[in-house]
């Protein structure tokens, strides 16, 4: 029996979202899968692409756009072991890094790379997993590439150590050191909200800013400190918390990506000496100075850059988390509508505006 299969294309850049039929994936690699889609979540990236002045990511139209999938696997490549037909799973569709509309999240068959692909738990709904993969991506891309913060990989719990550790002597003298605090500005965005939870697992304190009415929200999540970003004053009382605790920075991660955001994370970081500022946004050219280093995040290119650690956060961390719970998918699903028509809804409602939620649409 054939499979039909129906995608929201974008026919062209700044046209809206198409409802129409796709081609089911047939041209399987060894290491990929095929994931029954069930709820996809929107992303920032996904209305930016649409709305841009000029086209951006080197999109070829018509194309499917999309990152956060969940669903059930329907069909394994041959070296995938870790997965197998019937498994509930959540992912990060790479069509935005691969440029192949087979690899968009917003259809009911997309084609992922099984090395972002991650099983959950029966007791996890996919609506509320879903909001996961793209913000766990750019978290592990900001934490842990060596060219970013390059910080201790997250501990898979049960293990005992971090997932797929690494070695040699500055890694062992990082373990010997007191406890690093990094700074996160935008503690309940959805990539804040991984970061949280990710840099916790790490052995990492952090401090993060929010809006007040998100304050218990972010320490939810296991950060230690949050400060109103709304506060005039706000860099110069983080600093001095900082100093005064005695606290080793580790960096600074700027989960928003403004102008504003970015000198504010470089400001703190510089008046403790200096350092690193990852961001998801690009860095004004003199947002740094002498003593901070602003480096941009960039998850799409995440398996390619650094396996090891694709496999820590997704192969190891991800999945042992979710079923210990010591992973929670978060931010809030904000579900707008069932089915593939409902989807450019949902890049119009992120675009409006969400706080503490992420935009989901159910299949």
């Amino acid at each position: 029996m054939k499979v039909v299969n129906y995608a929201a294309w974008i026919p062209s850049h700044g046209a809206e979202l198409e409802v129409a039929d796709a081609p089911f994936p047939t041209d399987l690699a060894d290491d990929e899968v095929i994931i029954k889609n069930k709820a996809v979540a929107v992303n920032p990236v996904d209305w930016k692409i649409q709305s841009a002045p000029e086209p951006i990511f080197n999109i070829k139209y018509p194309n499917i756009l999309g990152s956060d999938v969940a669903g059930e696997v329907v069909g394994a490549g041959a070296s995938v072991k870790h997965l197998k037909k019937g498994d509930r799973v959540i992912g990060h569709a790479l069509g935005l890094s691969s440029g192949s509309p087979a690899h968009g999240g917003f259809q009911l068959y997309p084609k992922l790379k099984a090395v972002t692909v991650a099983r959950i738990p029966e007791a996890i709904p996919f609506e509320q997993a879903v909001v996961l993969p793209l913000s766990v991506s750019t978290a592990a891309a900001g934490l842990y590439l060596k060219d970013t913060l390059g910080l201790q990989l997250p501990t898979a719990p049960g293990s005992g150590s971090s997932s797929s550790e690494r070695g040699g002597p500055e890694e062992e003298e990082k373990k010997k050191k007191k406890k690093e605090t990094l700074l996160l500005w935008g503690g309940s965005s959805s990539v804040g909200s991984s970061v949280v939870q990710l840099a916790v697992a790490s052995g990492y304190d952090v401090v993060a800013t929010a809006s007040p009415a998100n304050y218990d929200y972010v320490k939810s999540l296991g950060a230690s400190l949050v400060l109103d970003y709304h506060n005039p004053d706000v860099v110069a009382i983080l600093a001095g918390l900082l100093q005064a605790s005695g606290a080793r920075l580790a960096g600074a991660y700027d989960a928003i990506g403004s102008d504003t955001t970015v000198r504010a994370s470089a400001a703190v970081v510089g008046a403790l000496g200096g350092g690193r500022v990852a961001s998801v946004g690009a860095a004004p050219a003199d947002a740094g100075g002498d003593k901070v280093a602003v480096v941009r995040i960039g998850a799409a290119n995440l398996v390619a850059r650094e396996p090891e650690v694709v496999k820590a956060t997704w192969g190891e961390y991800v999945p042992a988390a979710l079923e210990a719970g010591s992973l929670v998918p978060r931010p809030r699903e904000l579900v707008v509508g069932r089915g593939l028509y409902f989807v450019q809804n949902g890049l119009d409602t992120n675009k409006a505006g969400v706080s503490a939620a992420k935009v989901v649409i159910t299949l």
